[in-house]
């Protein structure tokens, strides 16, 4: 067992776990996502941090496959800022946000600086297993499910864009529902009775039309140019 409680598990082999760097102020949290992570087997968790300027230093020494960032952390470096950080040090970090039952401000600010999803601190260990498993194998819709709402009750957004709003097809809003809505590449290709490559193809031409870096984005820039609003 690792100084921070960590139980250290040594199966399957090591070069097959997905490291992950847990960040958050409150040791209680760190301790419980950390201890759903170790039981499912999958995963080396590094020692947790509690602040944005560990967090940083942290992943540029061990540069983990998935940090899993508080967003609102005192004193000190914010998760907003230390996941700018993270990007600027590694452009393809994968950075997943961990939120309250309440998403207070900074959701979107961290979605703009880079993160890839969000999920919530009550989440069952199943749901967090999963979102961690998919976030660190990449992007995916299906990591969004939760995100529009989670934006919307933190009130951290601004519609008021000076940039003029894009011009979308039929089938671009229609797409875009479906990635807001969480629906996975393969629903989507199943609804629309296209592949997954066509699927994927519309849906980097949709990020590039809206100006979005990533699908978290993509359903920022939705909610923004209110071409969707959760129910």
């Amino acid at each position: 067992m690792s100084e921070s409680g960590v139980p250290e598990v040594d199966d399957p082999p090591a070069d097959e776990l997905i490291t992950v760097l847990i960040v958050d102020d409150d040791s209680w949290t760190t301790r419980a996502v950390a201890a759903a992570l170790v039981d499912d087997g999958g995963f080396t968790v590094l020692e947790p941090q509690h602040s944005g300027d560990d967090a940083v230093e942290a992943f540029d020494r061990h540069r983990p496959d998935l940090v899993l960032m508080d967003v609102n952390m005192h004193p000190g470096m914010s998760g907003v800022d230390a996941t700018k950080e993270i990007r600027s040090l590694d452009p393809e970090a994968r950075i997943v946000l961990l939120t309250t039952v309440s998403p207070g401000p900074g959701i979107t600010r961290a979605l703009e600086a880079g993160a890839i999803a969000a999920v919530n601190k009550s989440a069952t260990d199943v749901e967090l297993v999963g979102v961690a498993r998919s976030a660190a194998a990449g992007e995916s819709p299906a990591l969004l499910r939760s995100l529009a709402e989670d934006i919307m009750i933190s009130g951290d957004i601004t519609t008021d864009v000076h940039d003029a709003v894009p011009e979308l097809t039929r089938s671009e809003k229609l797409l875009l529902t479906q990635i807001c809505e969480g629906l996975d590449y393969a629903e989507i290709a199943e609804q629309q009775v296209l592949t997954i490559y066509t699927v994927k193809s519309h849906a980097r031409n949709l990020r590039i039309k809206l100006g979005a870096k990533n699908l978290a984005q993509v359903v920022v820039r939705a909610i923004q140019y209110k071409f969707y609003v959760p129910e």
